[in-house]
């Protein structure tokens, strides 16, 4: 069994430095050692968590006789839904998760880091292997089966399955907005940064491909945005958004007021559109703008207009597909599943199926108000004839 351990060395200068490393069972493993020891540079707590994460995964995939190199899109499936206890067999939770949302999408999000960096670290997939097998330590050569694009867009359509038919919190995670809580989330926003993010999101956007976008690659004479980085595209081709002229207004004041001024006060550049223009120590950091510090201000946003429900990133994006299908299924528009995958740049067409399910239901519920309706009319017609 994989697990987590603490080391120290002693420096030339006499110092101590402690450290993190992973053992299976009593072998350090290389990569993931090495992994969690990059992200310990700035917190050896963050390091360690991140490392337990590790751990419980790799421990899951051994029981299934597997390794983190030759596991499989079924395997990365199989680990999201028992995270969140979740039997496929029977299609219903075991218990409800103990942990919340937000951190199961932390799993996803560390597992999808670790895989990047073996593709980045390897040689051409190739991983050197130490392993302990029968009282002597073996090395051999064996190449990785998943690409971390395949685990992100695996795990991240396990989730969003899941969310779309169960509860992780005592609340029910939002698929549509109404427009009075999208203009309620709008003018509960600080600044014209986050309300421009918000706007993208209800076009359809991933968070993660709006923050992608680079300053270059905003068009406000078209109306188009191309993020760099889009799971549902292939390598070197980036997606094209057209967004409304409302939606560029708000950009557009977002770069005069706010993104200009604090370029001039940077210590360093950057590409992405949205960045971090707030002073910290008296300098603007000018990075890209993170999707914790916006999901952050959603909660506030939220919180201030009342919602009620739970608004996630993807809440904006869900909008946008539940409308689409909505208008399809009822026929106000003529759409089928393949314009919708492109529209919303899904890479298998099964990603609508949540959506439909959402949209049949609602629209199902509205036939039977107004047929139970229609029976009370009948039945008051029918009441009034026999009293007369």
């Amino acid at each position: 069994m994989y697990c987590i351990r603490n080391g120290r060395k002693k420096l030339k200068n006499g110092n101590i430095v402690h450290f993190n490393f992973i053992c299976n069972p009593n072998v350090p493993d290389y990569y993931s050692s090495l992994f969690i020891g990059n992200h310990s540079k700035n917190s050896m707590g963050y390091g360690k968590r991140i490392g337990y994460m590790l751990v419980n995964f790799f421990n899951f995939l051994q029981k299934k006789d597997t390794q983190y190199w030759n596991a499989t899109d079924k395997d990365i499936k199989a680990y999201m839904l028992y995270i969140i206890n979740f039997d496929s067999k029977t299609e219903e939770m075991t218990s409800m998760p103990k942990i919340s949302y937000e951190n199961i999408n932390t799993h996803k999000r560390i597992i999808v880091k670790f895989y990047k960096f073996l593709w980045q670290f390897s040689d051409h997939s190739v991983l050197q292997i130490s392993r302990w097998k029968e009282g002597s330590l073996t090395e051999y050569q064996t190449a990785l089966t998943l690409t971390w694009n395949q685990v992100e867009v695996t795990a991240d359509a396990t989730i969003e399955l899941f969310l779309t038919k169960f509860k992780t919190t005592k609340k029910e995670y939002i698929m549509e907005y109404t427009n009075e809580e999208i203009m309620a989330i709008y003018s509960n926003y600080a600044n014209y940064r986050n309300r421009a993010i918000f706007l993208l999101t209800l076009h359809g956007m991933r968070i993660d491909e709006v923050l992608s976008v680079k300053i270059s690659d905003y068009n406000p004479q078209k109306g188009t945005v191309k993020p760099s980085r889009s799971k549902g595209t292939g390598r070197g081709k980036k997606r094209t958004i057209v967004i409304g002229s409302q939606t560029a207004a708000v950009i557009e004041n977002y770069i005069r007021h706010e993104r200009n001024t604090a370029e001039q006060k940077a210590v360093k550049s950057s590409d992405a559109l949205f960045v971090n223009t707030r002073v910290i120590e008296g300098e603007v950091p000018f990075t890209e703008y993170s999707a914790d510090a916006f999901r952050s201000a959603l909660k506030v946003a939220a919180r201030k207009a009342k919602i009620d429900g739970d608004v996630r990133t993807h809440s904006g994006r869900s909008d946008k597909a539940t409308k689409l299908v909505k208008a399809m299924v009822s026929g106000d528009l003529r759409l089928t599943d393949e314009t919708i995958r492109h529209i919303m740049g899904w890479r298998r067409i099964e990603a609508i199926r949540p959506y439909v399910d959402h949209a049949n239901a609602e629209i199902a519920q509205c036939f039977a108000r107004e047929h139970a309706e229609d029976i009370n009319m009948r039945l008051a017609e029918l009441k009034e004839k026999l009293d007369g």
